[in-house]
Formats: C-alpha cells, sequence, structure tokens
C-alpha cells in the first residue's frame, strides 16, 4: 500500500496511488506499508531513491542504521507490535529523507504512523517538511513506549502484592515474572535503538532546523528518562524473583522443620518400643501386671518432654 501527502495552498491531502500523484503540489510523505515490488519500484522510479529490502533491514547493522549523504538521509529503527500471542516483536522500519521528502518503508501497521496520519488529517498539526513527520512520528512512538514502561510497571505492582507468606507460590508466577524481565528488556533494547537514532539525528549537518534540533533534543532527554525507568523495573523484577525464590525456600523449610520434629517427637518413643520389643527372657517388666501401661505412658511421657524442650528453646 501506498500513501503519499500533498500539501496545497489549503490543507494536505493524501494521495494512494502513483496516478494520482500531482507534480504542481508539494510532496511532504510517502509512506510504503506491505508494499508489492511494483509499487516499490514505481515509487523508486517516480522519486529517484532506492528502498532496503526487508532481509536488508533485519541484517543491517548497528554502525550503519544511520546514514547521511549529500543528497539524503537513512535512518533505520525498530518499532515493538504485539503479535497474535499478545507478545512483543521488533518491526524494522527505514526512514529516509530527500529534498524535504519523507519516505518510510515498513511491514506492519504501526499506532504511531497512525497517530501522524489523524494529526495531518485533523489539522492539529502543522507540516512544513518531511523532517517535522519524521520527528513526530518518533515523539508519537516513544510517547507509546512510555505508556508501555507504565503498563508493565502497574503490573509488576500487581505481583509484587500477590508475594507473601500466605500467597500460593507457584511456577505460573515464576515464568510470569520471567516473561516482564524479557518484556523489560526488549523495551529497553528498542528505547536504545531509538536513542542512537535520534543523537545521530541531532548531529547531523543541515538536515533539521533549529525548531526541530529543540525538538530532538527534547526527545532524547524523554528517551533517557524511559531507558532509566526501564532499568529501575528491571532491578525490581530480579528483587521479586529473588523475593519468591526467598517464599519457596522459606516454605519448603517449613515443611521440612514439620517432618523434623515429628521425628524427634516420635524418636524417644520409638526407642522406648524397640527396647521392650527385645525377646529376651529375663526382662522385669515382662510379667508385669501393668508392664504394657508402664511402657505406653514412658512412651507418651518422652515425646511430651520433647515437645517441652522444643517450645522453651522456642524452636516450635
Amino acid at each position: 500500500m501506498i500513501r503519499i501527502f500533498q500539501q496545497d495552498e489549503t490543507a494536505v491531502r493524501k494521495v494512494k496511488d502513483i496516478e494520482s500523484f500531482s507534480n504542481t503540489e508539494r510532496t511532504l510523505w510517502v509512506d510504503l506499508q506491505n508494499p508489492s515490488k511494483t509499487e516499490i519500484k514505481s515509487v523508486e522510479e517516480k522519486f529517484d531513491v532506492d528502498f532496503l529490502s526487508q532481509q536488508e533491514q533485519l541484517e543491517i547493522e548497528s554502525s550503519s542504521r544511520y546514514i547521511e549523504e549529500d543528497e539524503h538521509l537513512i535512518a533505520n529503527s525498530n518499532f515493538l507490535i504485539p503479535d497474535k500471542e499478545q507478545r512483543y516483536i521488533n518491526v524494522p522500519v527505514s526512514f529516509m529523507l530527500k529534498d524535504d521528502v519523507l519516505f518510510t518503508y515498513r511491514h506492519a501497521d504501526l499506532k504511531s504512523f497512525a497517530d501522524t496520519v489523524k494529526k495531518i488529517k485533523s489539522r492539529r498539526a502543522v507540516f512544513d517538511d518531511g523532517a517535522q513527520i519524521m520527528i513526530n512520528i518518533f515523539e508519537s512512538r516513544v510517547d507509546y513506549d512510555a505508556d508501555l514502561i507504565e503498563a508493565v510497571s502497574q503490573e509488576v505492582k500487581a505481583i509484587n502484592r500477590q508475594l507473601d507468606l500466605d500467597a500460593k507460590l507457584d511456577k505460573k508466577m515464576l515464568l510470569r515474572i520471567n516473561d516482564y524481565q524479557e518484556l523489560t528488556m526488549l523495551i529497553r533494547e528498542n528505547v536504545v535503538d531509538k536513542q542512537r537514532v535520534i543523537s545521530a539525528m541531532i548531529r547531523s549537518d543541515g538536515w533539521f532546523n533549529d525548531l526541530e534540533q529543540r525538538r530532538l533534543r527534547t526527545l532524547i532527554k524523554d528517551i533517557n528518562s524511559l531507558i532509566e525507568h526501564t532499568n529501575f523495573i528491571f532491578e525490581r523484577l530480579e528483587f521479586l524473583q529473588d523475593t519468591f525464590l526467598g517464599l519457596v525456600n522459606l516454605e519448603q523449610n517449613q515443611i521440612i522443620k514439620i517432618f523434623t520434629v515429628l521425628s524427634l517427637v516420635f524418636l524417644p518413643p520409638t526407642l522406648i518400643a524397640s527396647i521392650y520389643g527385645m525377646n529376651f527372657a529375663n526382662m522385669p517388666e515382662v510379667n508385669w501386671q501393668y508392664g504394657y501401661l508402664f511402657a505406653i505412658g514412658l512412651m507418651a511421657l518422652s515425646s511430651l518432654v520433647t515437645i517441652w524442650i522444643f517450645k522453651k528453646k522456642n524452636w516450635l
């Protein structure tokens, strides 16, 4: 799908194909979403540009995620989206600035792009060139990342409230903590990726005016705060993981303690029963009328004495 946004004297209008393209109006943004080979070729021939393939976007090195030349500027960044299993995956997005026109190439429907299109349609924001649209997309994306981090933070709080000695500790909670650790690391990697690209844009030579540079510097401050927040969440998740394992150990120790106490309580009666179970002829109590009751009483007394000693030592 191709979407071309052109500006006339009164407003910005959207063109859905090259055939409806007007050479008399100023082009601001050319957006390619899941384009066919024919659509890619038509845009490349019309605007004299070259797009990276999806495989090239995935394999591109970190050092080459930002390329600045005399005629164009290329920035490649990853955007997080939820998949069918409600997990998050990275989707590569390519940005290109040439002659104040923004070209974007992506293979997913992204909320930050949809929000930018809404702003263009509602005229809530005035866009004079492609650079402003590019900055707006990154601003919208960083806001979305902030909302995602806040959602993770709320989930971490919920897990923290569930962790106590009376909680049902099972592997599902531990796996849940692990899932949020993975998501936090993924968000952090994604935000750091934006940090690299925005930092390179700030250092660019002549591609962004003073107002746009101020917006970029504000954006990098927001990104830095998000990185600090993700670090805090990850540390908190590690603390929750340690707390979970500590509670499991306490629960196991309590069970072992119960078995240990029971073993020690019944150890003296077992010893007494073993003594009187010996088959010796000369045992005084064997022919005694009250020998059985005496043995039972002695076993009960030994158990009570053991329990009393445990309580006096505060072991129970």
